[in-house]
């Protein structure tokens, strides 16, 4: 089934596996998303140049270290679910290194090397699909949609936000030492 790909964010039908995996994460309790081996990572990430938000990121750092070095997306095991200020799932992403394989594509979304961010310094490729009423989906394929245009994160401070960028570049960091290879963090 063809998607057709919007430069706009514009909610659009999804195909059968996105669906499923819909099913899948959307509604999971925070235990639930636990037990399937994410864990939330620093605070809700808002679009630092206009409206959105990404919201927080549970991450299975055994996904995200499996394919994110090789430059690799496994259709069926997203390495981070995304949070809204409740803990439900709002979406679900994917991350992949610049190993020279250009433009990459996932359920019929060409996906566009993106620039590097605080914890994952290197450009990179990243996907982004939000749950949307009526059964649509959002896909974030670039800079420009990467963020949810109706996304929120509650108000936080300025020492908050910096406490919450620094704690994502740790992670990375920690964890890129612990297995030798670079992982994408939390600030996605």
């Amino acid at each position: 089934m063809a998607i057709a790909q919007s430069s706009a964010s514009q909610p659009v039908d999804h195909p059968q596996q996105v669906a499923q995996l819909r099913q899948q994460y959307e509604g999971l309790t925070p235990q639930q998303i636990k037990a399937a081996g994410y864990e939330s990572e620093g605070e809700c990430v808002t679009n630092p140049h206009g409206v959105g938000a990404m919201g927080t990121h549970a991450i299975n750092w055994d996904h995200l270290e499996t394919q994110f070095p090789k430059g690799e997306m496994d259709p069926e095991q997203p390495p981070v679910v995304l949070l809204d200020r409740d803990s439900k799932a709002i979406g679900i992403e994917w991350e992949a290194a610049d190993v020279g394989q250009g433009p990459m594509e996932l359920f019929g979304q060409t996906i566009q090397l993106q620039s590097g961010h605080p914890g994952v310094e290197e450009s990179h490729y990243m996907l982004h699909i939000y749950f949307k009423p009526d059964g649509k989906v959002l896909f974030g394929v670039d800079a420009q949609t990467a963020f949810d245009p109706e996304g929120a994160c509650p108000e936080m401070s300025a020492s908050a936000t910096a406490r919450s960028t620094a704690s994502a570049s740790a992670s990375a960091s920690a964890s890129a030492s612990a297995t030798g290879t670079t992982s994408a963090t939390a600030a996605s």
